[in-house]
């Protein structure tokens, strides 16, 4: 199973510009959000999909999977508060002083519309419970096979487990997880 996971020298290289193209993405989210208010969710990561490729920051492809990673993790947490009635805080499951806070302000701000968008979010948020290995992610994941969390204080790329070798982790819900 090792052998399949490791990634060329190149192929690292290659991944590891996708982690701050979430972070500028977002970043673009929210602006797009301060001046057209009107729009989706899915309009505003559209917008600033188009312009990470306009701008030859990333090809069509990377923008689109970057796209669907932060909406993706959205979902989830809009989902997780609405669900919960719990806060922001709870979703992400770790100290608040370890992640940047401009990070989190930005989060914060796409959680708040999103939460607007619920009704159309609630389905696909039913659908967005599996993140796998070789994804991008923020907060705190489960191993499917054996529940080892990983923690990610800012956005990264998500590994195999490093308790057993799976590859498929999920959220799981103070409800689900028996007050863990």
């Amino acid at each position: 199973m090792k052998n399949v996971n490791k990634m060329s020298n190149s192929n690292k290289k290659f991944k590891a510009n996708l982690v701050p193209a979430y972070q500028k993405m977002m970043m673009r989210v929210e602006k797009t959000q301060k001046y057209t208010a009107k729009k989706t969710l899915q309009q505003h990561i559209d917008v600033a999909s188009d312009r990470a490729v306009e701008l030859n920051e990333l090809t069509r492809e990377e923008a689109s999977l970057i796209g669907d990673y932060l909406r993706r993790d959205l979902h989830d947490a809009a989902h997780f508060i609405v669900t919960t009635e719990q806060a922001l805080a709870d979703w992400i499951r770790f100290d608040l002083e370890l992640i940047e806070e401009r990070l989190l302000e930005l989060f914060s701000l796409m959680v708040d519309q999103t939460q607007q968008e619920l009704e159309n979010l609630a389905e696909r948020a039913r659908q967005a419970t599996e993140w796998n290995s070789g994804e991008i992610t923020l907060g705190t994941l489960y191993c499917d096979n054996c529940t080892h969390a990983v923690h990610f204080h800012k956005p990264d790329y998500i590994p195999v487990c490093k308790n057993c070798g799976a590859t498929r982790f999920k959220r799981i819900i103070e409800e689900e997880s028996g007050g863990e």
